[in-house]
């Protein structure tokens, strides 16, 4: 069996753009299709294939579940990139999410209606630790999240990722990477990755395979209605409409809901 690198996150965290830039390291230019990403980092929420289980490989999977004694391949793992985000950010990027995938319920409530389903949002997630639907599929809340994969019991290896830090500077955080998961590569293909995996490189494609109706990331059968109504993956709008901001109010719940998750993560208390 191949060799498993998880790209473990909570969902919102930023696990497309670093699937992208693994993509264009791997694959040495730029990647054309976000079904070539799929197919170069694998989402086992998707599906897998056998082609990336064959035996001497080391194949990077995206997966967003929490990780447990019953975790598929995890017989077969050589170790884990574990991606965070502030907490408090990663609610502000679920809220936008889910508003902009009910593109339906957006054409159909008013401005005053979708504000409220926008704050409901944000009282349900606060309260739970997190969206109460990933409960159902082995996600968790996410301290959840966090705990199992930062587990002391975990033998293989991890390699902590901060959503800010790789932000911050990406040709850094992928040279780590590329260290870890043992794969040789100049600072010239590093930087040439980063520049293949830009918002703008991103948008730029999203909405070719759009128009196109090439499915893969960005065009499935299953949010049509969301694109239909405007929204997009990459920058969330394609009307340029403001996303959703959490209020400070809202801000200030969600650190003192997350504060000791915040702490385990190593941020400060403000994102």
């Amino acid at each position: 069996m191949a060799r498993i690198v998880w790209v473990a996150s909570y969902p919102k965290s930023g696990n497309t753009w670093l699937r992208f830039l693994l993509a264009n390291l791997i694959l040495g230019e730029q990647v054309t299709s976000s079904a070539k990403v799929q197919l170069l980092v694998p989402d086992i929420h998707d599906g897998i294939t056998g082609t990336h289980l064959m035996p001497g490989l080391t194949t990077l999977i995206k997966t967003h579940w929490a990780y447990n004694t019953a975790f598929p391949l995890r017989e077969d793992t050589a170790g884990v990139i574990h991606l965070v985000r502030h907490p408090v950010d990663t609610l502000e990027s679920n809220q936008n999410y889910a508003i902009n995938r009910s593109g339906e319920l957006t054409l159909q409530k008013t401005p005053e209606e979708m504000q409220a389903f926008a704050s409901n949002f944000v009282d349900e997630f606060i309260r739970d630790g997190g969206h109460r639907q990933f409960n159902q599929f082995g996600i968790g809340s996410m301290e959840q999240h966090f705990a199992s994969w930062a587990s002391p019991v975990i033998v293989f290896p991890k390699l902590l990722v901060r959503y800010e830090a790789l932000k911050e500077d990406p040709e850094r955080e992928l040279k780590r990477i590329s260290t870890f998961i043992k794969l040789k590569r100049s600072e010239e293909q590093i930087a040439l990755a980063v520049r293949n995996a830009t918002d703008s490189e991103m948008r730029r494609l999203e909405e070719t395979e759009i128009a196109e109706k090439r499915h893969g990331i960005f065009y499935q059968d299953r949010n049509r209605s969301a694109i239909e109504a405007g929204h997009r993956f990459v920058g969330r709008s394609a009307t340029g409409a403001s996303r959703y901001r959490l209020t400070p109010e809202q801000r200030e719940r969600a650190t003192q809901r997350f504060a000791a998750l915040i702490r385990q993560m190593g941020y400060q208390a403000a994102p």
